[in-house]
């Protein structure tokens, strides 16, 4: 038996693309009215199976595009991040003439000029011949920051969709408008031309359904509540539930039964590297705000397109069980942090499982000191010095009564506090009731 959950790169067999169903219909209703696109998601969301997906005629058929009528053609920008312009026409030409002659297509006086004129031509060629171009190029931001092009080299792909009435498809991380730090190349007016639309998590019954289709091709494994540990690790992730779901088969495999605990072992050993990537490529301020789950406006809306938070019942959470344990283990300036326990030293602010707590100024120092010594014994003299300044050996009753304060101002985790007799106190964690 094949492991159901082996993918790991983009989707190329029809047969194992899962939903995007509303996404597909919207971006096929723009193209072919060749309007531009550009697709916005995080690395591994399913940017570059969508394009696939997108090029296959029997999906066309579908949603009544008139697949005599419209040619797509996909370009993995990965492999031109450093080409010349004369060298990306010229691809763009012999990817075209592929998917013509994939079709059947034949046309009169093909070009053999492979640089702009030859492309120009070509279009022409194409229109005249009643088809109409969309072109999907995959990793955008690679061309937009290749140091070879010049803003004349955007302006004339605008330029493109003008005469011919081409239509671009880019799929990047970012927005179009941060993904280039060249001020020339983003004020060309082929940025300007592109409706965004955000390529997120499934939803929640789009993320089951892929499950439960994966699982049935393994009857043996059955699914024995595995859905709820699994979403519960990964949220609804489609590239995640793919490797929780691989482990679970692969574990599954000795007929022992399931040990979740080697399944969640295994899992975060492969998503902590993509969660690694995603932090590096936030600013300071955005991984503050991912740390404190409050931010302004724009920073959240970057977390949000980067599936890194959401909103559950009207409160700010992280998508997922193992992301808010990567996000615990982050270090960020002028914040201390022992999950549940978030405190900014800055604004004096306390977070406990994402609610703000109003301590005194004791209270506070205390519980500041204990979160940065969390599961090691703290000394009653440094604990003292911490919150007085100094440490005062002919009144121990003084450190007893702020821990007790300190106790009720934080239920239900009280009985994290733990004592160690004759030597101070530590912060712990423990099964909360």
């Amino acid at each position: 038996m094949n492991n159901p959950f082996y993918h790991r790169g983009a989707i190329r067999d029809e047969v194992y693309f899962h939903g995007r169903a509303r996404e597909t219909e919207q971006i096929l209703n723009l193209l072919v009215k060749g309007q531009s696109v550009s697709l916005i998601g995080p690395r591994r969301i399913g940017k570059s199976s969508l394009l696939l997906h997108l090029c296959r005629p029997e999906v066309h058929e579908r949603h009544d595009v008139a697949t005599q009528k419209y040619l797509f053609a996909y370009i993995d920008c990965q492999e031109i991040g450093d080409w010349t312009a004369d060298e990306i026409y010229g691809l763009v030409v012999d990817t075209l003439l592929d998917v013509l002659e994939d079709r059947g297509e034949s046309l009169e006086n093909i070009p053999n000029h492979r640089g702009y004129r030859g492309l120009d031509r070509l279009l022409n060629r194409i229109k005249r011949n009643g088809l109409q171009v969309a072109l999907l190029l995959d990793e955008f931001e690679l061309l937009a920051a290749n140091e070879q092009l010049t803003p004349y080299f955007f302006a004339r792909l605008r330029g493109l969709t003008t005469k011919y009435g081409l239509a671009f498809l880019t799929a990047s991380q970012r927005p179009l408008f941060e993904i280039t730090a060249d001020e020339e190349i983003l004020s060309s007016p082929f940025f300007n031309i592109f409706v965004s639309i955000p390529l997120g998590l499934f939803p929640v019954a789009e993320a089951q359904s892929m499950w439960q289709a994966r699982l049935a091709q393994t009857p043996a494994l059955g699914d024995d509540g595995y859905w709820y540990h699994a979403s519960r690790l990964v949220g609804y992730h489609p590239f995640f539930l793919h490797i929780v779901g691989y482990y679970l088969w692969q574990v599954g495999q000795d007929g022992h039964g399931i040990d979740w605990d080697q399944v969640t072992k295994l899992t975060l050993r492969e998503v902590n590297d993509h969660f690694g990537y995603m932090w590096q490529t936030l600013t300071t301020v955005e991984q503050r705000g991912l740390v404190l789950l409050r931010a302004t406006v724009e920073v959240w809306r970057v977390l949000e397109l980067l599936c890194l938070v959401n909103a559950v019942d009207e409160r700010p959470d992280y998508t997922s069980v193992l992301l808010a344990d990567f996000v615990r283990r982050q270090s960020v300036a002028d914040v201390v942090q022992f999950d549940p326990f978030v405190i900014d030293l800055t604004q004096r602010l306390v977070l406990i499982d994402g609610e703000e707590y109003s301590l005194t100024g004791s209270q506070y120092s205390l519980l500041a000191c204990l979160v940065r010594h969390a599961d090691r014994m703290v000394t009653a003299g440094d604990l003292e010095t911490a919150v007085w300044g100094e440490a005062l050996t002919n009144d121990p009753d003084r450190l007893k009564t702020l821990i007790k304060r300190l106790r009720r101002a934080i239920e239900p985790y009280d009985g994290w506090i733990v004592s160690g007799r004759g030597i101070g106190y530590a912060l712990r964690s423990l099964p909360v009731l």
